[in-house]
């Protein structure tokens, strides 16, 4: 299986870095979810299309902007694709920008218990990230080091750490970590790459300790502040969808880290399908070690929003 994800992988490269790409910051459409369709996403989504259409295998897949497409009368397997995590970064020629993709067996309501391989792939670089359900390791870029997979970090003071901004009120999310941010901004690091693919593979690399995203949470639990993420998102509600993170979540985990919802709950029945409205997004909790996640999980004031 690696080879056939690496090989679609690397035509959405192809096409990713090839100079059209490069078509500056238009945006096609705001759609389903709304989080903006650039131009450099019509030509991932593409590139996914021509590849797939040539695979002649039993298999549907469901992308970031075509939803579910089925590419045979009788799908044995399901593709869960986003062309590229990280558009902006794309858009912009920085390297926090990758090709996922996660399989699972055909079914109407796919979940994340039922990944069977998953593949990361970097855009700007072509290092990659791959795991299967039934293989004890990881398996890596030879430029990868295996030896620094998932640091031993447990000191939330001076970890290096990333979050998520796009289309999340700031002063909201602040409320609830910036104690956090504070306690961890000089001894450690905070970052913001725009993609979740990235900030996870960069807690498998040793890079990264921990990745939180807490927006969905915020609005589940404090529905009074809908309005404030609609206007940050234009009229939509962008947090995080389970297309974002199935991949990376799957291989983080399958490399000894940690990776929840922001409640701290398993992510194995969260469903990889959905209609993209506020139910179909998720949370994240991602760590290098449970130590770790669960004093992130400790420092994080929810009743700030009160």
């Amino acid at each position: 299986m690696i080879e056939k994800l690496l090989a679609l992988a690397e035509q959405v490269r192809t096409a990713v870095l090839s100079k059209q790409a490069y078509t500056g910051r238009e945006i096609l459409r705001r759609e389903h979810g709304g989080d903006p369709h650039y131009g450099i996403d019509e030509i991932a989504e593409k590139a996914i299309e021509m590849a797939l259409r040539s695979w002649n295998l039993p298999i549907a897949y469901y992308s970031e902007d075509r939803g579910f497409i089925r590419c045979h009368e009788k799908p044995e397997f399901l593709l869960i694709i986003d062309p590229i995590d990280g558009t902006r970064p794309a858009i912009a020629n920085f390297e926090s920008c990758c090709f996922s993709v996660a399989v699972v067996p055909y079914s109407a309501c796919p979940k994340f218990k039922d990944i069977k391989n998953a593949l990361i792939l970097e855009l700007k670089s072509g290092n990659y990230f791959y795991a299967d359900a039934d293989a004890n390791q990881i398996e890596v870029s030879p430029s990868i080091s295996k030896t620094s997979l998932c640091s031993k970090q447990t000191d939330v003071e001076s970890m290096f750490w990333s979050i998520e901004l796009t289309a999340h009120p700031v002063k909201q999310l602040i409320k609830v970590y910036g104690d956090l941010i504070d306690n961890s901004v000089t001894l450690g690091a905070v970052f913001v790459f725009t993609s979740s693919s990235y900030s996870l593979t960069r807690i498998i690399t040793g890079q990264l300790d921990s990745h939180v995203d807490i927006g969905h949470r915020i609005i589940q639990d404090y529905p009074k502040l809908i309005k404030e993420f609609e206007k940050v998102g234009r009229g939509k509600i962008v947090t995080l969808f389970p297309y974002d993170i199935a991949a990376a979540a799957f291989i983080l985990i399958k490399s000894g880290g940690v990776a929840t919802d922001a409640y701290g709950r398993s992510l194995d029945n969260l469903p990889l399908i959905t209609d993209k409205s506020i139910k179909g997004q998720c949370s994240l909790i991602a760590a290098s070690n449970k130590k770790l996640h669960k004093k992130i999980m400790n420092q994080l004031k929810w009743n700030n929003l009160k």
